[in-house]
């Protein structure tokens, strides 16, 4: 188990290659949310945000004055996000880690996973966290664009800091997150998709 520090780092290195895609990636994104009607209820929390890929569709979806928080491990990550997106509105950018969230309880009405459940250290406690960030039936989406096969062969082949960091398949995912006092609205999963949905249940 790698820490935060050495999480921190590999990303703070990848950054600037993370964007080498991002019109591709954003295009394929802004279909998922249209083809499955997601809803981004604000105040919104962007868990593990990037460079920002989702603020576009964020945005879009809460309207100029709601708030979104960009939150992120890794300051160069942040950097290109504010460098990068010209959206105006309430956008807070914060680095910070996942485990132990810097907010208060019943602080967002939404919660969006992209890319980075394989990365909680401790996903339990990630997702207790979110869960007591959550407002009571507040959403939570967790959302790749490959299934957990695809994803794991891809960090097996990466550096060691992230090599052991797995996705399970989405029934195992969503068994956990049904234990975590989530109930879980929809899951899919294929080598292009994986999308899991829930709502705080207490």
């Amino acid at each position: 188990m790698h820490n935060v520090k050495e999480k921190r780092i590999y990303f703070d290195e990848l950054a600037p290659r993370w964007i080498h895609d991002i019109d591709e990636r954003s295009s394929r994104l802004g279909e998922i949310f249209a083809e499955y009607h997601i809803p981004v209820p604000a105040p919104v929390l962007d868990v593990g945000s990037g460079t920002g890929i989702l603020l576009p569709l964020l945005r879009e979806r809460t309207g100029m004055n709601a708030s979104i928080v960009e939150l992120e491990v890794s300051h160069e990550m942040l950097r290109l996000a504010r460098d990068m997106n010209s959206t105006p509105g309430a956008i807070h950018y914060i680095q910070a880690d996942a485990h132990t969230l810097p907010f208060p309880t019943n602080a967002f009405a939404s919660a969006f996973c992209f890319s980075v459940y394989p990365h909680f250290s401790d996903p339990q406690r990630a997702i207790a966290e979110l869960h007591r960030c959550l407002q009571p039936g507040g959403l939570l989406l967790i959302l790749h664009l490959m299934g957990h096969r695809e994803l794991n062969a891809m960090h097996g082949k990466a550096r060691a800091t992230v090599s052991r960091d797995v996705m399970p398949p989405v029934d195992v995912l969503a068994r956990s997150i049904a234990d975590a006092k989530f109930t879980v609205e929809r899951m899919e999963e294929r080598c292009d998709l994986y999308l899991l949905q829930a709502k705080r249940s207490d």
